[in-house]
Parts: structure tokens; C-alpha cells; sequence
């Protein structure tokens, strides 16, 4: 089994890498092979939104590193992500890489289906993180890794993330457990659940939707919220996760696809009525 550690830090030895090494001991140490990259070590440029990859399932155009980053993914039986906290999420890299992944969400088949991942996000100040996880959630989900567990690694200075050996601990642990999941075919999510948490991604990041109505923003789900005296919990329905294989593929089957013949039936006229605005000349903001 081969389990690989993506760092999405520049910072080399900083608690990013420290976690997701302590993991990859884990892993090691359950008979594992390993290995670890550092995501900012690639160029990945930003996603053109030329939908090759989905209209004609081909390679992204972009000549750059982000297709050679997923054909390593592919080689792995598991991923241990953990991404530093920049701003109340996680650094921008791993949204640009996502974006550049459509083509392994659906144009070349789903092939990282259920394969086990460990997510981490590093920060200084607890509260300071809201969107960290549930972002690397996105980010496993999308591509279709089943998480073993998620959790904030803290640590304000490089290096700092030593004085939480309890954290460390559980990152070894959970790296050993992706092993052992691996084998025996089944992916258990060990990971602590609010009353409030997404049964998908795990994460309690709500969007209201009216009244006491409430959808995880990640996964699409829908629930109700109850409170009772400073005790809340959302009754979920039983609705599909819009990352399951089935849902993704609908997805792009019935919404995406179609727009491709409706655009190119509407294009004369599009261009037409778009006119006004390719006409419309707009300086830089010094005269350029």
C-alpha cells in the first residue's frame, strides 16, 4: 500500500509538514510506502474554463504541472492533506489546483472513488479558521477520497505545532488506521460529529435557507435545525450527497453537458446582442 503527504505550504519544516509527517509515520510504521510532495513546488496556473476536460474528456490544455500532480494522486491507495491557515481558510494554491480538477471529478472517471484521506489544517489562534477544513473537505470530496478524520493542528510559530504532541499523536494514529482501512475494503470515519454536522463531510458549516431550514454548503444536503435550550442539532433528510459517484455524474450529464449544443445554437445571436460590450472600451486603471 502506498500512501502519499501533499503539504500546501512554501514553508519548509514549518507545522504543515510536521503534521503531515507525523501522519505518514503512522503509515509507515502500518507497513506502508510514502512519499510527499509540497504543492508549491508546482506551477499550476488558474483554470481557463475551456471545459476540455469535460466536453471532449481530454488532458487540461494548460501546459504546467497540475496533470502531473493528479497522476501522482492516482498512484496512492491514500492521501494525508494539510494546508496552513491564510485569512480564515486554506492558501489559495489548493482552490486554484481544484479548480484544475473537473477532469478528474468526471472527464476521466472518478478513479480516487472511496480511496481514504486525512485531512489537517494548521493556524495559530483557534477561531481564527472557519473555512479551513471544510474546504479541504471540498477539496477530498470533489475528487472522491472518503475522509478518515479532520482536525486543526495549532501552532503560531514555525515549528510550534511540537507543544500539541496529543494532535501529533492522533495524526500518527489516524496514518496507521488509513492503512488498515485500506486493507479490509472499508473507510470508518473516527473523527468527532456534532449534533449539527454534515453526515457526508463532517463538517458543521451551515447555510440557511429559510426559517429553520439549513443545507451543508459542501455536499447540498438539506436538514432542520432544533434548538433546545443551548442544545442544537439538525435532523437530516434523506436527500443525495451531490459528491457520490451517481450525483456527480447527473451532474454533469444533465446540467453541464447540455449547455454545450444550447451555447453553440445560441452563439450568432449571443455575439450579436454581446456586441455593445466588446465595443464598450475600458482604460486600466492608469491609462493603459
Amino acid at each position: 500500500m502506498k500512501i502519499l503527504g501533499m503539504v500546501c505550504s512554501s514553508r519548509k519544516m514549518g507545522n504543515s509538514e510536521i503534521a503531515v509527517k507525523a501522519a505518514l509515520m503512522g503509515a509507515r510504521d502500518a507497513g506502508a510506502d510514502i512519499a510527499m510532495i509540497r504543492l508549491t513546488d508546482y506551477r499550476i496556473e488558474p483554470c481557463r474554463g475551456c471545459m476540455t476536460c469535460v466536453f471532449k474528456k481530454a488532458p487540461c490544455p494548460i501546459q504546467d504541472d497540475a496533470h502531473r500532480v493528479y497522476e501522482t494522486l492516482l498512484e496512492y491507495d491514500g492521501l494525508v492533506l494539510c494546508t496552513p491557515t491564510y485569512i480564515l481558510g486554506p492558501t489559495g494554491i489548493l482552490k486554484t489546483f481544484l479548480d484544475r480538477g473537473m477532469g478528474f471529478m468526471y472527464g476521466y472517471g472518478r478513479k480516487l472513488e472511496g480511496r481514504p484521506a486525512l485531512s489537517m489544517a494548521t493556524a495559530g489562534i483557534p477561531g481564527w479558521e472557519p473555512y479551513a477544513l471544510p474546504m479541504n473537505a471540498l477539496f477530498l470530496r470533489a475528487l472522491g477520497y472518503t475522509m478518515v478524520d479532520q482536525f486543526m493542528v495549532y501552532g503560531q510559530g514555525p515549528g510550534e505545532a511540537i507543544y500539541h504532541q496529543e494532535t501529533l499523536e492522533r495524526a500518527r494514529a489516524r496514518g496507521k488506521a488509513m492503512v488498515e482501512h485500506i486493507a479490509r475494503g472499508k473507510v470508518d470515519y473516527l473523527g468527532e460529529e456534532a449534533p449539527t454536522s454534515c453526515p457526508y463531510c463532517h463538517n458543521d458549516l451551515l447555510l440557511f435557507t429559510g426559517g429553520t431550514k439549513v443545507k451543508c454548503p459542501n455536499c447540498g444536503i438539506v436538514g432542520r435545525l432544533t434548538i433546545k435550550g443551548d442544545q442544537a442539532r439538525v435532523d437530516w433528510e434523506s436527500i443525495p450527497d451531490r459528491w457520490i459517484e451517481e450525483e456527480v455524474i447527473r451532474h454533469f450529464e444533465h446540467q453541464v453537458l447540455p449547455s454545450g449544443p444550447r451555447f453553440m445554437e445560441n452563439r450568432r445571436e449571443i455575439r450579436e446582442k454581446t456586441a455593445v460590450y466588446r465595443q464598450f472600451q475600458v482604460p486600466g486603471p492608469h491609462g493603459e
